[in-house]
């Protein structure tokens, strides 16, 4: 019911920003726990409590599994990764440690309702102890989804939309292992699950889900293609960049935040350059790990909420639809003249050479900078060439699914729905407003 009013109130944008108001308000506190639980969230931070990074981290494996004592894990994953032989390394170190375990490997892009429920099932029947997804943030969104439901039983997973609205802590060790440098998910308290039925994104912020440990393994994801690659790796981009403008940004998720769009930027290029880069790889991993800390702490804002609505229409990769809206958006904010400043400072924290003088001409050549970014990188250059058919009916309905996304609360100006539809029209026609 709570999250019903809220996603209620976040159609409108003056009463997104009451919502903004009152969250800091000890009397509304009392009276609605989401908004006590708002409150806290931005003076608590979450982490793994075992994060094993760089080159080689799998080869640690025997620390999480003694940390945790488990003796049957489900591994998450998908048909490709186990192709690949990636999921390979995982289960060598099952079998060194002489741990059984089961794999599911049903796992899709934007993961749904239907198979979060595939995944329970099959946890169930396999009297398994642990969760481990191997992939990257599909898989790891999936197994948080399945452990709020089994640690909740009862209750449908459509229930948890909102924040911190569990009781129950998980009843197994959540793991996430992986194989793409971008999503965050796998340092996060969030989840996004699509409700198939409703072509929508479910955004899950939940204390219970964060991950117990993960290993961020750079030599995992050597094997992904560049174009995946580069989708990933600019999601982790946006991630520092949202972050950072976030109105909940404080001194720990900035600094996570502008190290995260350093390595971004100076890095991804030679990993598209050449995939089996070792060196690019292992910075990426980190790049990765920063910007889900950072957003773990901040939140984000509208590109994220945006790109959650585009996916959840038409099932477009969650990095590639954020890639493609990430200088729309930057563009439509130069309207507020105390957003044009902080747009500008993102070229001094991504090392940028900008030779404007005055700062609104350096923000626009940030933009500017940052569509060029992303072309080298092969993304397009609008959403006509990502989806050709947009109706004006399916503008609308992503629009409708936006602003009830709460990543936008945390956005530094609130946008109306009209808004939000003027900035899909912009981006389907390639249009900008101020650059």
């Amino acid at each position: 019911m709570i999250y019903q009013v809220f996603t209620t109130l976040l159609k409108w944008k003056p009463t997104r920003r009451l919502l903004q108001i009152a969250k800091h308000v000890k009397l509304f506190q009392i009276w609605v726990p989401m908004l006590r639980e708002w409150a806290e969230k931005d003076n608590i931070s979450q982490y793994p409590e075992i994060s094993l990074l760089g080159m080689d981290g799998i080869n640690n494996f025997k620390i999480i599994a003694n940390n945790f004592k488990f003796n049957s894990p489900l591994l998450v994953t998908d048909p490709v990764l186990i192709k690949t032989g990636v999921v390979q390394a995982v289960i060598k170190q099952l079998d060194y440690l002489k741990i059984k375990y089961t794999i599911f490997d049903g796992v899709q892009p934007n993961p749904s309702i239907q198979v979060v429920q595939k995944i329970i099932d099959m946890y169930q029947t396999s009297k398994s102890d642990a969760l481990i997804s191997i992939g990257g943030g599909s898989a790891h969104d999936a197994i948080k989804g399945a452990s709020l439901v089994l640690s909740n039983k009862g209750r449908e997973l459509k229930k948890f939309q909102g924040l911190n609205v569990t009781p129950n802590v998980s009843i197994a060790p959540i793991i996430a292992i992986n194989t793409t440098a971008g999503t965050g998910s796998d340092v996060t308290n969030a989840a996004v699950i699509t409700d198939e039925v409703k072509h929508f994104k479910m955004t899950l912020v939940d204390k219970n889900i964060q991950p117990h440990a993960i290993v961020d393994d750079s030599n995992l994801m050597l094997g992904l293609p560049a174009k995946q690659s580069a989708w990933v790796g600019i999601d982790a981009l946006v991630h520092g960049i949202e972050a950072e403008l976030s109105i909940f940004s404080n001194l720990t998720s900035r600094t996570y935040a502008r190290q995260t769009m350093r390595i971004v930027y100076q890095h991804l290029p030679l990993v598209y350059e050449k995939t089996d880069n070792k060196f690019a790889r292992e910075k990426m991993a980190y790049a990765e790990f920063l910007g889900g800390l950072a957003f773990n702490s901040a939140s984000l804002g509208f590109i994220h909420s945006m790109s959650h609505a585009m996916s959840g229409v038409f099932n477009t990769p969650h990095g590639l639809a954020n890639a493609v809206l990430l200088p729309y958006v930057l563009d439509y904010e130069l309207k507020s003249k105390k957003i044009v400043p902080k747009i500008a400072n993102l070229s001094r924290f991504m090392q940028m050479n900008n030779a404007s003088e005055d700062v609104f001409g350096k923000a626009q050549e940030t933009i500017r900078n940052l569509i060029a970014f992303t072309k080298a990188l092969g993304v397009p250059s609008n959403l006509s060439e990502v989806q050709p058919k947009i109706s004006k009916k399916d503008i609308r309905q992503m629009a409708k699914k936006a602003m009830k996304d709460f990543c936008g609360i945390s956005n530094p100006i609130q946008f109306s729905r009209r808004e939000v539809i003027r900035i899909y029209h912009n981006a389907i026609s390639g249009k900008f407003d101020n650059i």
